[in-house]
């Protein structure tokens, strides 16, 4: 079975949109990449971030063409994210976005059905295809049901992003496919890349971020020091796991 790193429903993949991206520029022309979602994507901790990571494979693989912009916001939902498109989406007109949310939105606080989900994805791909922007979704990485506990409305969630995607068109990055089968299969490795059961340490980045980097052709240039040596073996072994 293919390892489920990356899907494209519309039959283009990842690498594909980031080539034809480059070769739409103006010469001397930089494309902007947006990483849109809540604490999964704003930069809260020290040490690498994914968005970074990608970032550094882009640029070792393709060559510095593009600028990476960082509109994460902690706590935010969906909703959230329809509210401050103007000011912190729309107002940078990407080439690309990466869409991660959905762990709030299912917070029944929040008061965010799964139908008003789906469809403030769906509201958020239309807004972003009539800029002329590329959509990837991304689901999560697994939480940690031992200290976040019943984790279906997370899961309902991450599968309406997988629909949505699949109903757009979208570009669908799912990462939780292969985090949920490395965590079953080793749980203590597992927790060395979280740091607390919600969110991912500067490991965890790195793993997230060399899959959404592969899944677009990239990666960055490995180097004697060893840094991306665990993270290279990580993703190694959920490469296994989910090929079996």
């Amino acid at each position: 079975m293919k390892s489920p790193q990356h899907t494209d429903e519309s039959g283009a993949g990842c690498a594909m949109v980031i080539k034809a991206i480059r070769a739409q520029l103006a010469a001397g022309a930089k494309a902007r990449i947006l990483a849109y979602g809540s604490s999964n994507t704003e930069r809260f901790l020290v040490g690498m971030h994914w968005f970074d990571v990608f970032e550094l494979a882009l640029r070792d693989t393709y060559g510095r063409f593009h600028q990476c912009i960082n509109a994460g916001l902690c706590g935010d939902t969906s909703r959230g994210l329809l509210a401050r498109f103007e000011e912190e989406a729309a107002l940078y007109r990407p080439q690309l976005v990466i869409v991660t949310i959905g762990g709030n939105d299912c917070n029944p606080a929040n008061g965010i059905s799964p139908e008003q989900f789906a469809a403030n994805l769906k509201e958020l791909y239309r807004r972003f295809t009539e800029l002329g922007s590329k959509v990837f979704f991304q689901t999560y990485y697994a939480p940690d049901p031992a200290r976040q506990g019943d984790l279906t409305l997370f899961r309902s969630n991450m599968e309406i992003v997988r629909v949505v995607a699949r109903e757009t068109g979208a570009s669908l990055i799912d990462h939780l496919v292969r985090w949920e089968a490395f965590q079953r299969a080793y749980y203590n490795r597992y927790l060395e890349l979280m740091h607390d059961g919600f969110h991912v340490n500067s490991l965890g980045n790195a793993v997230l971020g060399l899959d959404l980097a592969r899944a677009c052709g990239a990666a960055p240039i490995s180097n004697v020091s060893g840094f991306w040596s665990d993270a290279f073996e990580i993703q190694q072994t959920m490469d296994a796991l989910c090929n079996t």
